[in-house]
């Protein structure tokens, strides 16, 4: 008769040295990048929270409020330079037609930028998947700053409201030069140089229309992306 002998099975050493890397990986993911992981996920799903969207409209009616204040005054300066009354039917269109391009361009922008907010969430959502699978993440990598493309954005539609409003109005010849030389002069303290750095795209996404037509013609991307 055979003798009872153990069977169980003892590790090899090769399996012993891999069991305690594998232990020793599992601690410092638990104890040190868990944290970052997590924070980063947070993140991720702040892209397409409430306070976020709500955050985001309120930064861009902020710049729309500001910039197109000194387009008001720039317009008011030329009209009063090329002696149009307040009261003038003339006067009253012009300042009429840049508070209609502000709201137009508003919405567009707004609307624009919260759906920015979430291609960012979802390209964070792939990042998050990379990095449960061991993968390098990059989905966000090159996304630039909603916030500030949509104050560059916001000048440069001011500048054109403007330019289309009061300087194609009629009143450049009107004041031979001096109107016009006020009005731009002034509202290009504020809107200087952004039309040629405004983002564009080659595809039309995330507009809005008006009357059936394209609010802008201009395709504007607020990560600014080249596609």
């Amino acid at each position: 008769m055979g003798g009872g002998g153990s069977n169980e099975i003892k590790e090899t050493a090769a399996q012993q040295a891999a069991a305690e890397v594998a232990s020793k990986q599992w601690d410092i993911y638990s104890n040190e990048l868990k944290g970052f992981e997590d924070t980063f996920i947070q993140r991720v799903d702040n892209y397409n929270s409430e306070s976020n969207m709500a955050n985001t409209k309120q930064d861009t009616d902020l710049a729309y409020a500001s910039t197109f204040s000194d387009t008001r005054k720039a317009a008011q300066g030329q009209l009063a330079a090329a002696g149009v009354d307040p009261s003038n039917t003339k006067y009253q269109e012009t300042m009429t037609g840049i508070s209609s391009d502000q709201s137009v361009q508003q919405a567009d922008t707004i609307n624009r930028a919260q759906a920015a907010e979430q291609d960012k969430h979802m390209a964070g959502l792939q990042d998050v998947t990379a990095i449960g699978m061991g993968q390098k993440s990059g989905a966000l990598n090159g996304m630039g700053s909603v916030a500030d493309n949509s104050i560059r954005k916001a000048k440069a539609d001011a500048e054109d409201a403007f330019n289309r409003r009061a300087a194609n109005q009629q009143l450049v010849g009107a004041v031979a030069g001096a109107g016009a030389s006020y009005g731009l002069r002034n509202v290009g303290q504020t809107t200087a140089q952004t039309q040629p750095n405004t983002p564009k795209l080659s595809t039309q996404t995330h507009g809005v229309t008006q009357n059936g037509m394209q609010v802008n013609s201009d395709k504007y991307d607020p990560l600014g992306r080249t596609w």
